[in-house]
């Protein structure tokens, strides 16, 4: 028994040993470590610029305009108007895109009735309503007719200004086509 005892046996100077190792192999780590995250170069001739994608939209009745809007207008409607309108998107910027993303939204302004008050369609959501009565025949973009793959989403038997902005066609309008390319490349919007 004794013979084992002396066999595991732990003497300072292994115990000294076994740590001076440990801290020599985590010394040794440490530096290849550091050198690793410690590289530095410079150059005073370089430089970076950024690019631009600067989208500019203009419409018949405006000149171009910085900004991401375009508006189509039909004033004093009644059954059976048509309004066509055109809006030409223009890359201004020095980037090309990949491509566009088309979101409608539609506004209901109403004058005076002849009395001075404003009628009961002005509610805030009559424009709801108003949207649905303008049937959409023909949406192109690039002379692409896309107008066939828009869904009747409001499910009241044709397609309309209020189906342009629902959800259900998100995946129609968005990621079209080709873009107007850099440094001036136009792309043309048709709604009819």
């Amino acid at each position: 028994m004794s013979d084992e005892s002396d066999e595991l046996r732990l003497t300072r100077r292994k115990l000294l040993g076994g740590v001076t190792t440990i801290g020599v192999a985590s010394a040794l780590g440490g530096v290849s470590t550091w050198a690793t995250f410690r590289d530095e170069e410079s150059s005073t001739d370089n430089s970076v610029q950024a690019g631009t994608l600067d989208l500019v939209l203009s419409d018949s009745d405006e000149t171009e305009a910085d900004g991401v809007s375009g508006e189509f207008t039909l004033s004093n409607a009644k059954p059976g108007d048509t309004l066509y309108g055109d809006i030409t998107l223009e890359n201004a910027g020095s980037l090309d895109a990949n491509h566009v993303e088309l979101a409608f939204s539609y506004d209901e302004n109403e004058a005076d009735s002849p009395n001075g008050n404003n009628e009961a369609d002005t509610l805030s959501n009559s424009a709801d309503g108003m949207a649905k009565q303008f049937e959409v025949t023909q949406l192109t973009y690039d002379g692409t007719n896309i107008f066939p793959s828009i869904s009747d989403a409001n499910g009241n038997g044709r397609k309309d200004i209020a189906d342009l902005t629902a959800g259900a066609n998100d995946s129609v309008l968005d990621g079209l086509t080709p873009p107007p390319s850099a440094n001036g490349g136009t792309e043309s919007l048709f709604l009819g």
